[in-house]
């Protein structure tokens, strides 16, 4: 699983873009899975992230825990939708009739529902969308690129001085620094269980796991404390917040190839809001 929050370095198309426009896809990718409302469109828009998958040949660990992930949402939302759907009609069967004690009274009975479960199956598209575009930007974009990003969105030039349009810098390392630090965490997690079971740990049954994790918790937080604590020093021995006009080494200019991925993004954003203005937009049962 700590793959999914790594860069993974290479040499393919979606590296070499710029990382404002794959902000601004995936910004697109999050508006349209909350304005679409129809089952296919929802499915289009998660299909349409999928291309650029094979474009970036992911490694098998990163495929395996992408897989994991996809088919907990699609699984978490088909189930919990086909026991609470509202619009639901006639169950497909009784999981606990409404005369049980004590529980059947209470929620009136627990029933399975097709329609249900059909319609959470749409709905995990609007999550499952998202999340693979945001996987593809944290996999092609390096962290120091993606907080330039962040900083440098835009300039604009007034009486002959450029002025940044962005999110403070500080805000943008903190991001940064956040999604770098879940990769150690799950790391830090291994290296402890690792450790406890060569001390004679058992874990064979989910029980004794979840005894475990009371043993996980305080190691883990102190080891995450002391990373904290290193980043920190290295920071301010480079300088970090020492002046407030910074300088960078590489500057960020839009090439042909992030002219016509930005071309794209707008027409699908575009085209989108266009469908969702139409009629094809909300939440509507299935």
């Amino acid at each position: 699983m700590k793959s999914l929050f790594r860069y993974e370095q290479k040499d393919s198309l979606l590296h070499r873009l710029d990382p404002r426009v794959k902000l601004l896809w995936l910004f697109g990718i999050s508006v349209l899975s909350v304005v679409f409302g129809t089952p296919d469109l929802l499915a289009i828009l998660f299909i349409s992230t999928l291309p650029f998958w094979f474009i970036l040949k992911p490694s098998k660990s990163r495929i395996k825990a992408m897989l994991i992930i996809f088919g907990s949402v699609l699984l978490s939302f088909t189930i919990s939708q086909a026991f609470f759907y509202y619009w639901a009609k006639e169950p497909l069967f009784t999981l606990i009739p409404s005369s049980f004690p004590l529980i059947g009274p209470l929620t009136g009975g627990i029933y399975f529902y097709a329609d249900g479960a059909i319609y959470g199956l749409y709905q995990s598209f609007r999550v499952m969308a998202c999340l693979s575009a945001a996987m593809l930007v944290i996999a092609t974009t390096h962290p120091g690129m993606l907080i330039d990003a962040f900083v440098r969105f835009f300039e604009i030039r007034i009486a002959g001085k450029n002025y940044r349009i962005g999110i403070p810098y500080e805000i943008a390392f903190m991001v940064s620094s956040a999604v770098s630090f879940a990769p150690t965490m799950l790391e830090e997690s291994s290296v402890i269980l690792n450790a406890m079971q060569a001390r004679g740990l058992e874990l064979k049954d989910i029980r004794r796991k979840a005894k475990a994790l009371k043993y996980i918790l305080v190691p883990l937080v102190v080891n995450i404390l002391r990373a904290g604590r290193k980043l920190a020093i290295a920071a301010d021995t480079r300088g970090f917040r020492a002046n407030r006009h910074r300088t960078y080494v590489n500057e960020l200019k839009l090439k042909r190839s992030d002219y016509i991925f930005l071309i794209y993004t707008i027409l699908l954003t575009s085209g989108g809001l266009y469908l969702s203005y139409m009629g094809f937009g909300g939440t509507v049962p299935v």
